[in-house]
């Protein structure tokens, strides 16, 4: 039994001594075999990687307890850098030996039960050395738990104290233990690494949630070997994987580095290690020290040897290679002298500055350069300077902005930071004043930010705070609020709150621009302390007594904060209260923006804002612009996890067009932050006023006129805030104010006087005038690090791994200006003098830039670089070479620039992502390997540019790959994936010996992964160019000639002529023959009963119409719905005359309808007046007469129609007639017309008919004669032959003509106004009857409602219809509704040539003009009859000439034309007539005189009706390619075409301007339509077409499904409300719709008082509407015997009709410029007095016997002789219209005023608003202060207000016999349950003393109550100050005297 127990005992001891904690004994050497490898890259295969790997023999000994020696030995170290993973490490011996000097002293440690405590190291271990013994012993910590196999702790390591994972497992049999630990290093309690340069960006914490951008673990696995005394690691293997996803981690693709360690264990040997007598300092513990990667920038390594010759060899280097062009490698370059700089010290800056300082180009390199070291070093070496003032304050200020914002805030930092703001930054509002200290918060931002201790800059800033506002400086008081804004810290919150209104006892003194910069400062505080800014903000926007400016400021900086439901409901509640309607638009709109947002940050509180806006009324949604917004957009893409968000702020102040306050701002969301790039904000105060018409700088206010006098008469009159003109503006970017600054009133003023006063008063305009006049030659080049962040964490190797971007530029502006003016400027020279001179200006100018971004993922230390490296370049050269040639009398203009000789790249991009490896100890072996497959890809960079081979070069590529792929042996699915993007397009500009080339060309890593990181990673190329052209002969220079007026004739080269291109052919005869027989046209019957038919008219002009009529019918026969391909159409329309710009341009018309299968069932009736009508709104007809004709002469034609499948032909004469075809059937319906007395008959075919025939007569009611026609019914039953075999062939026989077919309700009005594309013309006189014509208008309506429902119901039949026709009916009406164009009694006494006449559109009627008298019309008629055998007729306007010819060319797609039946007026070239008005030569001066270039000459002819412009552009050399612009616009309407290609007629595109109705609201419609384009532009507005949708979504638009013509495009917007319009776009594919779009102007949708609209003609059209339109936006004010309207447009009833003078209106500014009052001269009469007093005139109305009205302007009798009606004084015009005086001071404010002895009007104008005051109100646009009295106080009661602005004297002999007293209430109210006294806060009206009341009125005012013990009397309350301020208890009615009598004197 005792054996037994000691046995048990021995076990036991021996249990509690077996350890698996692993330690290294005393006098013993532990031998371990040593490898790491680092590398980066893609973690795809194949993929070029860059690494190191170190092998080593490592002995660790114990020297003591818990102490050990660690030594590194046998060092092999090798670089990877190749494709992974079959390229293998290669070794480098001069790396070796760098790592073996670095690691050859050994050091101490600590070690204990498996953790290491402290390294022990001399000094001579450099930092980087160290770092690799830590990640040695890194391997070496463990935390064993013996009781436990699996658990998490926070452990130490050289990454942090991270959370760690432990699983042990235990091998019994073989004393081994396995442990296995994971690290998740982005869970860390202290994580090593280093972020600079996002200090002033803010995390996205619901991006992290959703994405990690950085994610890293690291799994260890250990074998430990225990016995019971100790435990040793036998073998440990580490595996550290870092990712790096700069998008979605998941789709967007991510890169890696991966760390690998193995340490095993080889021997152990019992033996005394010695310790190397040096002297151990202690090193820090475990964690990584950063070291000498903190200063290595991205650049190849070099060792530096002499640092201060390096700087100098450098700098020299640096300006040698830009002092031409900027290279590529320029920012290179400043970034290698930018890292020698800061690795100088002080010395060698020193030494630098003194040598290079005085040379101007290498002062402005070191001064840019040393601010980018961010370091102590350089603050001090700038603050030397700035002491010896030897910079001066534009460097210094330039400097410190750089310096201050790239530094990093150190210690060292912060104290020379602070002793160059207090020694050397002045506190004044100079440059360098607000530069310092704005640059200083932004530090003191970043150390508040890094650490807790920011305490001495905050004293700084609140002490600067406290100064500013003791000297109540408001300059200094800004700068030092937008300082404390951009520290942006909590505790600066107490300071702020001096300034802020309703917090500070002082504060509500100061200006309005404080109180909005203190509640500013606040939005970056809101970032730290949300709640206490929420506090703050949501208290002052509460607070109705502070500005509204101030509170939507304050509403801005709450809703930054990201406040919670609760909060915003508590805003949207508010705004249901908001007496403001500029807070409550502004909220309303903010709230609406934010609730769409879409990024992740803002979810929660888009939802919440969602919430608050359905609590809010919709009422808000419909306020104007005048009113405050906000609009915001943003886009957010999760696969990229980025977004952009831009927000423009408007804050307006009194309703203006012109905002008070705009503030546009940037946000941007990536890597997992938010950031705030730019945001500009501009302030605008006064300049509305200062540049309007006829302003002069304010004098003093009291000399002409003393206003003082009047307004002491008023309860205590205020004068509105004082808004001097002045414009600020401040500039932030990431947060931070940069700079701010503003223009005021003094030097806007000292600019107007530059421009209108002699020059000797500003000298520096003299000096500019004097430099230029000698030659200017001047060089800027800047230099700047624009961006440096970087990301630095250790690995597990000891080597940092960084994540870095780089942005540097170089800009060059160089050039040489010199000016000759001509006569030369006198001594008392003008600006405006330079008008009426000869100047010639020779430049040369190069602006350059060069840029490069550099972004590093890898190992970037002083020893080793090895990583992926991405270099981005830009290279911009922009030359400027122009010698210009001014002559302002003559209107002449020369331009000269040299001929393109060498080729010149003007942008040039470059990207390319390697591998890249370096070490310092062998450059030379340095080794870079494109990333992606170098030996399968061809590098692209070497690729030849051909542009007129690039497909060629693209096979070759193809080849060239396909053979490597064979060759290397490479196995990839799909060998597409390597071929790179080659693209060359040049634009071959020949003429001028230059070509414009774009070549790009992109080879990229998405063939593996459709990522969009590995569409970046690869090589990409982009370059634009200039490339000389070859030419015959040289080209010595090009010029450009602009001349216009009289001598622009001269200055044309060639002349411009048209010729026909279709005269082969002379036989009219054979041409209409050959005709005939493609129409398969039996014979010519047609044309004989045609001519046989208008035997009645006069023989010329019978024959000229009836070829005429036969000539349409061929046209429209050959063009529409046969389907007939006539290939040889152009070469058979011969021998007619040629009319190159066709039709008038609006006379013309067409229907542009879209044909459809449907169109053969359709009805067809017609309202036409004049005789035809057309459908687009542009319609014409053409009266021919015989000047010695009496009667009327009628003639018919007969004409095919396909546009409608109708053939009719019709008896017209000049006056109106209507006719109608019935619906779908074989009966035919008809309709009488009363005015014209006429019948139609007609019949159609079947719905699968496409043709159909109709026989119309018609009898004229103006006319003498009478005409009949009969069709053909040959030429009809050939058509429908022909049709019906189309049927047969195809369901939709008209399918093809059209490729998409308008809604049913479109094509109702188009049956209405004629819609057949038949042409007639009618002879006979000129005259029109207008009542017939304004009948058939009249009846319009019920043709309406006829047509549609016989329209709808054969649509309904019809079976060839494209789309639904039932969907079609029940649209929303907005976009089915049909449009028509003005009716011509628009202006109904408008007189027009006789040769011009009015036609039926597709709403109505429009005027159309003929420039050419009846005789030259009849002229043409009868030249036309010739050619009549052409079959096809040139169309114009819309139906331009060439459409018909190409019309079977064109796809099928036809735009079809309806032309009136007398619209055969050809338009000829202005250039036959009329000389250019301005010509432009731009030519290419040849060495052999040649002429080579463009010529455009304009002409234009106008007269009151129309304005007729055509512009040609024509080649210099003999060819017929011409460009052809031309353009008629008649009164509220318009036309404009464009045609080009040989004689202007292979490419067209036409758009027509119509004003008319959509359902009866005023409307204007744009309709573009076009033929054959060119490709380009086919493609470009395909793309374009692409995206319209989506932003049409985003603006508010609904889009509606709807085929539309593929060859047109419809804009159409009514006028729904003064301030609200409809809009509907049809485009083709996508029709759009926007109901009650609101804008920014008020309509004149009333009839205009102050002209008709007669008066309106082509010229002053645009003029008149924006006339009326600024009327519309003007302020009226009117007062009436009873009641008065205030500018605001509030109504109330009041009559004060007693002798006591009132102010109606006055200027309620601090100098005021007018005051009006009235008062009543007769009190039992309406009649009353106006007094007009201004500033330099006192003008007196008042009413004599004669019930006229005397004006004396300064006492003086004005237009009181007979026959003057005018009188001026200054700028007061007095005139009279009647019986009613008018009154103009526009210059005061008063832009009129209205007076007829009873009623007042006073119109002010638009910079007035919120400047005014009087019973008229403010005229701000805000309802609910409208009764407002003097002292700014709201009355309770009209009477009350009126009362206050009541004018009393001193006695009662003038006749008011009122005064103003304090009352007391005839009761005693309870308040606070006391007895109270009280008295009115406000006086009240009372008769003067010695007199008695006769009437009297009740009025509403507030009463201040006290204890009735203790109240004041009412003595003692008048004389008391406290009243002015008091509030008001309660609200009472009293008695107030308004009619007084008197006895005696009184006073």
């Amino acid at each position: 039994m005792r054996g037994l127990i000691f046995v048990l005992v021995l076990t036991l001891v021996g249990s509690q001594h077996l350890n698996y904690q692993p330690d290294f004994s005393e006098d013993k050497v532990y031998t371990f075999d040593y490898e790491s490898t680092l590398l980066s890259g893609l973690p795809e295969k194949e993929l070029a990687r860059a690494g190191i790997r170190i092998k080593s023999k490592v002995e660790i000994s114990g020297i003591g307890p818990k102490l050990c020696l660690i030594r590194i030995h046998s060092i092999e170290a090798a670089e990877y850098n190749g494709v992974w993973p079959t390229s293998s490490f290669s070794r480098s011996l001069k790396l070796t030996q760098v790592l073996t000097g670095q690691l050859s002293t050994p050091i101490k440690f600590e070690y204990s039960n498996g953790h290491v405590g402290n390294l022990l190291a001399p000094d001579s271990v450099s930092d980087d050395g160290l770092n690799i013994y830590r990640g040695i012993l890194n391997a070496l910590e463990l935390s064993i738990k013996k009781m436990q196999h699996s658990y998490s702790l926070q452990e130490a390591g050289i990454g942090g104290i991270c959370n760690t994972t432990y699983a042990i497992q235990e091998n019994k049999k073989a004393n081994l233990v396995y442990v296995t630990k994971s690290k998740d290093l982005n869970s860390c309690e202290e994580k090593v690494q280093m972020v600079t340069g996002s200090a002033n960006t803010y995390p996205c914490q619901t991006c992290k949630q959703r994405n990690k951008n950085s994610r890293a673990t690291a799994t260890y696995n250990y074998k430990i070997k225990y016995t019971r005394n100790e435990a040793v690691i036998t073998q440990a293997d580490i595996e550290e994987i870092h990712q790096f996803a700069p998008f979605n981690e998941i789709t967007g693709g991510n890169a890696v580095v991966e760390a690998r360690q193995k340490l095993v264990l080889t021997d152990v040997q019992k033996h005394t290690t010695e310790v190397p007598p040096k002297e151990f300092q202690n090193r820090g513990s475990l964690q990584y020290q950063f070291g000498s990667e903190i200063l290595q920038l991205p650049l190849h390594l070099f060792r530096i040897k002499d640092v201060e010759s390096q700087m100098e060899e450098s700098l020299q280097d640096l300006v040698e290679t830009t002092s031409e062009q900027l290279p590529s490698d320029a920012p290179a370059k400043a970034l290698k002298l930018l890292h020698l700089f800061r690795a100088a010290n002080e010395e060698n800056y020193e030494s630098v500055w003194k040598q290079f300082s005085s040379r101007p180009v290498y002062r402005r390199y070191i001064l840019d350069i040393i601010p980018a070291v961010s370091s102590h070093r350089a603050l001090r070496f700038l603050r030397h300077k700035m002491e010896k003032q030897e910079l001066t304050s534009w460097e210094a200020a330039q400097t410190l902005l750089v310096a201050l914002h790239s530094s990093t805030p150190t210690r060292d930092v912060m104290e020379e930071a602070t002793l160059i703001v207090k020694k050397h930054c002045p506190r004044s509002a100079s440059v360098l004043g607000k530069v310092c200290h704005l640059s200083y918060a932004s530090l003191c931002h970043k150390q508040c930010s890094s650490s807790d201790s920011c305490s001495e800059c905050l004293q700084l800033l609140h002490g600067f705070a406290g100064e500013a506002l003791s000297k109540s400086n408001t300059e200094e008081i800004s700068l030092a609020l937008k300082a404390l804004g951009n520290v942006g810290h909590p505790a600066s919150i107490k300071h702020i709150k001096k300034f802020l209104p309703e917090y500070a006892a002082g504060a509500s003194d100061l200006p309005l621009k404080i109180h909005v910069t203190a509640v500013m400062a606040l939005k970056n505080i809101g970032m730290k302390d949300p709640k206490m800014v929420q506090a703050i903000t949501l208290e002052i926007f509460l607070n109705h007594k502070i500005h509204p400016r101030v509170r939507m400021t304050a509403a801005v900086v709450l809703l930054e904060t990201k406040p919670g439901l609760s909060t915003l409901m508590t805003i949207a509640n508010a705004v249901l209260k908001e007496p403001s309607m500029q807070v409550a638009s502004f909220i309303y709109s903010y709230l609406r923006a934010l609730g769409r947002s879409t990024a992740p940050d803002l979810q929660a509180m888009a939802s919440a804002c969602r919430m608050a806006i359905r609590a809010l009324s919709p009422k808000f949604d419909k306020s104007g612009y005048q009113f405050s917004k906000v609009f915001r957009f943003s886009i957010f893409k999760e696969f990229l996890m980025s977004g952009l968000a831009a927000k423009y702020l408007v804050l307006n102040n009194a309703g203006s067009l012109i905002p008070t306050i705009a503030v546009s701002q940037l946000r941007t969301h990536f890597l997992g932050r938010v950031a705030d790039p730019l945001e500009v904000g501009i302030t605008v105060e006064g300049l509305q006023e200062m540049f309007a018409k006829d302003y002069s700088p304010n004098r003093d206010w009291e000399t002409d006129y003393d206003f003082k006098e009047i307004l002491k008469k008023l309860s205590d009159w205020k004068a509105f805030s004082s808004d001097k003109p002045f414009a600020s503006g401040y500039l932030k970017m990431f947060g931070q104010e940069l700079f701010f600054g503003g223009l005021d009133k003094n030097v806007i003023e000292n600019g107007l006087q530059a421009w209108n006063g002699p020059d000797e008063k500003i000298p520096s305009i003299r000096r500019i005038i004097s430099s230029l006049q000698s030659g200017v030659g001047r060089q800027w080049t800047k230099a700047l690090l624009s961006s440096e962040i970087r990301r630095i964490v250790p690995t597990c190797t000891g080597f940092p791994t960084e994540t870095s971007f780089y942005y540097y530029s170089i800009t060059k502006v160089a050039g040489n200006v010199q000016a000759q003016i001509t006569p030369s400027p006198r001594s008392d020279f003008r600006l405006t003098e330079l008008l009426n001179a000869n100047v010639r200006l020779r430049s040369k100018v190069s602006l350059s830039t060069a840029k490069q971004m550099t972004f590093v993922m890898g190992i970037n230390t002083r020893m080793i670089q090895a990583g992926l490296e991405a270099h981005t370049k830009i290279n911009a050269h922009v030359p400027v070479n122009v010698v210009a040639t001014v002559q302002m009398k003559e209107k002449s203009v020369k331009i000269e620039i040299p001929p393109c000789k060498d080729e010149t790249d003007i942008i040039t991009v470059r990207s390319k992502t390697f591998a890249v490896t370096r070490n310092i100890g062998d450059l030379a072996a340095s080794k870079t390997t494109p990333v992606l497959l170098p030996e399968t890809v061809p590098d692209i960079m070497k690729m030849s540019f051909d542009s007129n081979s690039a497909s060629g070069e693209t096979d070759n590529i193809k080849d060239r790959q396909s053979a490597e792929d064979v060759s290397s042996g490479t196995s990839f699915s799909s060998p597409s994936r390597k071929e790179p993007f080659v693209q060359s397009v040049c634009s071959n500009a020949s003429t001028f010996g230059v070509q414009v080339c774009v070549e790009r060309k992109s080879v990229h890593a998405a063939f593996i992964k459709k990522v969009p990181l590995y569409y970046l990673v690869g090589e990409h190329a982009f370059r634009m160019s200039f490339k000389p052209v070859y030419t015959e002969a040289p080209i010595e220079k090009i010029q450009v000639t602009i001349q216009a007026g009289d001598q622009a004739p001269t200055k044309m080269v060639r002349l411009v002529t048209f010729e026909d291109p279709e005269t082969q052919i002379s036989s009219s005869t054979e041409a209409l023959r050959r005709v005939k027989k493609i129409l398969r046209d039996p014979d010519d019957q047609g044309t004989r009963k045609s001519r046989s038919s208008s035997s009645s008219a006069s023989s010329t002009s019978a024959s000229a119409e009836s070829t005429t009529s036969s000539l349409s019918s061929s046209d429209n026969r050959a063009s529409r719905g046969t389907q007939t391909n006539l290939k040889t159409k152009q070469s058979k329309a011969k021998g007619k005359k040629f009319y190159p710009f066709g039709d008038s341009g609006f006379s013309s018309s067409s229907s542009s309808s879209s044909s459809s299968g449907s169109s053969s069932s359709g009805s067809s009736s017609s309202s036409s007046k004049s005789s035809s009508s057309s459908s687009s709104g542009s319609s014409s007809s053409k009266s021919s007469s015989s000047s010695s004709s009496s009667s009327s002469k009628s003639s018919s034609s007969s004409s095919k129609s396909s546009s409608s499948s109708s053939k009719s032909s019709s008896s017209s004469s000049s006056s109106s007639s209507k006719s109608s075809s019935g619906s779908s059937s074989s009966k035919s319906s008809s309709s009488s017309s009363k005015s014209s007395s006429s019948s139609s008959k007609s019949s159609s075919s079947s719905s699968k008919s496409s043709s159909s025939s109709s026989k119309s007569t018609g009898r004229s009611s103006s006319s003498t004669s009478k005409g009949s026609s009969s069709s053909n019914s040959s030429k009809v039953s050939g058509i429908k032959r022909k049709a019906k075999k189309q049927s047969k062939s195809t369901p939709f026989p008209l399918v093809s003509a059209a490729k998409g077919e308008k809604s049913v309700l479109e094509e109702k009005h188009k049956t209405q106004s004629s819609r057949s594309s038949s042409r007639s013309t009618s002879s006979g006189t000129s005259t029109s009857s207008s009542s017939e014509s304004t009948s058939a208008s009249y009846r319009q309506s019920e043709y309406d409602k006829q047509a549609k429902k016989k329209y709808i119901k054969s649509q309904f039949n019809s079976h060839s219809n494209d789309i639904s026709t039932e969907h079609e009916y029940y649209l929303p009406k907005v976009y089915r509704l049909r449009f028509r164009s003005a009716h011509v009694h628009w202006h109904p006494d408008y007189k027009i040539s006789s040769s011009s006449s009015s036609s039926s559109s597709e709403s109505g009627s429009s005027h159309s003009n003929s420039s050419s008298s009846s005789s030259s019309s009849s002229g043409r008629s009868g030249r036309q009859s010739s050619s009549s055998s052409s079959s096809s007729s040139h169309r114009h306007g819309e139906s331009a000439g060439d459409t018909s010819r190409r019309s079977p060319r064109s796809k099928g797609i036809t735009i079809r034309h309806s032309h009136s039946s007398s619209l055969t007026r050809e338009r000829n070239f202005l250039g036959d007539v009329i000389p250019p008005g301005i010509t432009i030569v731009a030519q290419a001066v040849r060495s052999d005189n040649k002429n080579q270039g463009y010529q455009a000459t304009a002409y234009v002819r106008s007269d009151a009706a129309k304005v007729d412009v055509q512009l040609v552009v024509v080649q210099l050399a003999e060819t017929n390619w011409k460009a052809c612009a031309d353009a008629v616009i008649l009164p509220l309407k318009a036309q404009a075409r464009l045609r080009w290609g040989k004689e202007c007629r292979d490419y067209k595109i036409a758009a027509t301007a119509t004003t008319g109705q959509l359902a009866r609201k005023p409307a204007v419609q744009l309709k573009v339509q076009w033929g054959s384009l060119p490709s380009w532009i086919k493609k470009s507005s395909t793309t374009f077409m692409q995206y319209v949708p989506g932003a049409a979504f985003m603006l508010g638009f609904s889009e509606a499904h709807q085929r539309n013509p593929s060859h047109e495009f419809i804009v159409r917007a009514a006028a729904t409300s003064p301030r609200t319009i409809d809009t509907v776009i049809k485009a083709p594919g996508v029709t759009l719709y926007y109901q009650a779009l609101r804008i920014p102007l008020t309509l004149p949708l009333g009839p205009s008082p102050t002209y008709k609209t007669r008066d309106i003609t082509a010229w002053n059209v645009f003029p008149k509407i924006a006339s009326q339109i600024a009327q519309e936006d003007q302020s009226t004010c009117e007062v009436r015997e009873e009641d008065f309207k205030t500018f605001d447009y509030m109504r109330h009833t009041y009559s004060f009709n007693k002798s006591c003078n009132l102010i109606v209106a006055q200027d309620c500014t601090e100098h005021p410029k007018f005051i009006i009052t009235t008062r009543k001269v007769d009190p039992q009469s309406f009649s009353r007095e106006v007094h007009i007093n201004t500033t330099s005139v006192n003008i007196t109305i008042c009413p004599v016997a004669n019930s006229s009205l005397l004006v004396a302007c300064n006492e003086e009798p004005v237009l009181s002789q007979s026959g003057i009606s005018e009188y001026r004084k200054g700028n007061v015009k007095i005139y009279k219209n009647g019986t009613t005086v008018i009154v103009e001071a526009p210059t005061y404010g008063l832009q009129n005023v209205f007076f007829d002895g009873v009623i007042l009007k006073v119109t002010v104008a638009s910079w007035m608003r919120g400047k005014t005051c009087g019973v008229c109100g403010n005229n701000d646009r805000e309802k609910h202060n409208e009764l407002q009295m003097p002292n700014h106080r709201l009355a309770h009661s009209c009477s009350a207000f009126v009362h206050s602005w009541v004018l009393l004297e001193d006695s009662c002999s003038g006749g008011c016999k009122l005064q103003r007293s304090y009352v007391k209430l005839n009761r005693s109210p309870t308040i606070d349950g006391e007895e109270s006294t009280c008295y009115s806060v406000d006086p009240v009206l009372k008769c003067m003393k010695d007199c008695t009341p006769i009437k009297k009125t009740s009025v509403k005012v507030g009463f201040r109550c006290f204890p009735k013990d203790t109240a004041l009397s009412l003595q003692e309350w008048q004389r008391s100050s406290d009243k002015k301020s008091a509030s008001e208890d309660v609200v009472e009615s009293v008695d107030a005297d308004i009619d007084c009598t008197c006895t005696g004197d009184c006073s």
